[in-house]
């Protein structure tokens, strides 16, 4: 063994790296692997060739290297790497698990050992969905499965998953409208509408569901809007004017004794129209025409 480790120590003082891992393949071929060990934790250069050549081609040795020197983040981060390549969830929640386990002992540690954790929960409840629904879950994000859930209809898995992973009230509100939105489930939006207050206001569903096309139903969002104090003023005309109820927009302008933004929307009817003559009427009646 000694006339190994002078092969060594010759080897890192020639510079050759290529000679270095020739030796080091030598030693970790006859030696046991805590001999080995304990004759290359002494010598930096050997260390850094092994990891380095081990991170690429032996896991198994990147993680008997972490575990004896007591580097249980990187080790964990071999297991999370591995868990990212597996194919099956079972398989990668096994290695979240084992991730975890190295965690577990620090207390430097606790953000990441909480996320493998979750992260471990949630593969396991993916697995159940592809199971249970025939849909594919395994790999989405905890967000994406909960938006998935709610588009696809499946209302009280999707609460269960939002109150076993304790999303906060706002993310879930913005997530199920967003899911609502794309499946155009007016019907459920509506019933949304019915709520007294939204943890996330009312102009996103405005926006959404304008965006995504249904006129008549952002404007019930309006008045919804301003009760929330989020639009005020000139802005609650442009609201109304977007989802095409230009009446309601010069009732706004009157509102706010706005002659000019008033005279704006008229211009913007046709004129002589039937919304034309209630839009001038509104603003005639509020005086602000003289």
């Amino acid at each position: 063994m000694e006339e190994d480790e002078i092969a060594l120590d010759k080897a890192i003082e020639s510079g050759d790296s290529d000679l270095m891992i020739y030796v080091l393949l030598h030693l970790k071929k006859n030696l046991p692997l805590a001999s080995f060990f304990r004759v290359i934790n002494t010598r930096p250069m050997a260390t850094s060739l092994v990891e380095s050549s081990a991170r690429t081609e032996d896991s198994s040795l990147l993680k008997d290297l972490y575990y004896q020197d007591d580097r249980r983040t990187d080790g964990a981060n071999v297991f999370i790497r591995e868990a990212l390549q597996q194919p099956d969830s079972r398989t990668a929640s096994d290695k979240l698990s084992l991730a975890a386990k190295l965690l577990s002992d620090s207390k430097d540690t606790s953000f990441e050992l909480k996320a493998l954790q979750e992260a471990t929960l949630l593969l396991r409840v993916q697995e159940a969905l592809d199971r249970d629904l025939t849909e594919s879950f395994t790999g989405l994000a905890l967000n994406e499965t909960l938006f998935k859930l709610i588009k696809l209809g499946y209302t009280s898995r999707a609460k269960k998953l939002a109150s076993d992973f304790k999303i906060p009230d706002k993310s879930t509100w913005w997530i199920r409208l967003r899911a609502l939105v794309a499946k155009r489930d007016w019907s459920a939006l509506e019933d949304l509408s019915k709520t007294r207050k939204s943890p996330i206001g009312w102009l996103p569903f405005y926006t959404l569901i304008l965006n995504a096309g249904n006129q008549k139903l952002a404007g019930t969002f309006v008045e919804k809007v301003r009760a929330q104090g989020e639009a005020k003023g000139k802005e609650m005309v442009e609201l109304w004017e977007k989802c095409g109820m230009r009446v309601k927009a010069a009732e706004e302008c009157v509102r706010i004794k706005d002659a000019p933004e008033w005279e704006r929307v008229l211009e913007r009817c046709v004129q002589g129209s039937a919304e034309w003559k209630d839009v001038e009427r509104v603003g005639i009646a509020g005086g602000l025409r003289k």
